[in-house]
């Protein structure tokens, strides 16, 4: 919990000047650039590896240009002095294509659906089945199948967790007011409204981003 804190902290003090001098609150309105982000710090200055720079057989004008080069083992591109990098892609933050947000999760780019302090994303997971057939041919060898789950990407912590009613009490104890109306809901009621708390949390903690 202290880490967490801390952590906190630091991406707030990060965020505060930026507002104070050259950042906006993010809004739908908001032009993320297209291409590559190496790092969260990148994607909140807005400074991605743009699309120019990116060295690649993959013709550039085709509109999934960087979801292609996004299937890459590595992403090769020059910087500002036209010097050839290769970088991992595996290692990379996340990427933007045609206003669209896409977090690396588990080395595979997921969309992301609400962007703010806290993301939202999906994503097709596997799991282990609780039940095993003895019927089954397969009998004795743990079953797993794929399972499409709900994430939050918290932007303070630069960690992913899973979007549930357990988390988001977690999460809202950073503000006492909504903390306190969302344990006021009954158990169904707190599943059921989750995905509001995200939303009132992101309208009330705002995340900054670099102006153009």
């Amino acid at each position: 919990m202290r880490n967490r804190i801390i952590n906190i902290l630091i991406f707030s003090f990060v965020c505060f000047k930026l507002s104070a001098k050259d950042s906006v609150a993010y809004s739908k309105e908001y032009e993320i650039k297209e291409g590559f982000f190496l790092t969260l710090e990148d994607f909140v200055n807005n400074n991605p590896i743009l699309k120019s720079a990116i060295v690649s057989n993959f013709p550039k004008s085709d509109n999934d240009f960087l979801t292609q080069v996004a299937t890459l083992k590595y992403l090769v591109y020059k910087n500002d002095k036209n010097e050839e990098q290769k970088v991992e892609m595996n290692t990379m933050w996340g990427y933007c294509q045609n206003r669209t947000l896409y977090l690396n999760f588990h080395e595979e780019f997921k969309r992301v659906n609400v962007i703010g302090t806290l993301f939202h994303f999906t994503a097709m997971v596997r799991v282990y089945s609780p039940y095993n057939d003895p019927m089954n041919t397969s009998y004795g060898i743990n079953p797993t199948y794929n399972q499409l789950q709900q994430f939050v990407y918290d932007t303070r912590t630069n960690k992913i967790i899973d979007f549930n009613v357990k988390n988001m009490e977690v999460v809202l104890k950073d503000d006492d007011s909504l903390y306190k109306e969302f344990m006021k809901l009954k158990k169904r009621k707190k599943a059921d409204s989750i995905f509001i708390y995200l939303r009132k949390y992101n309208q009330k903690y705002a995340l900054y981003l670099a102006k153009d």
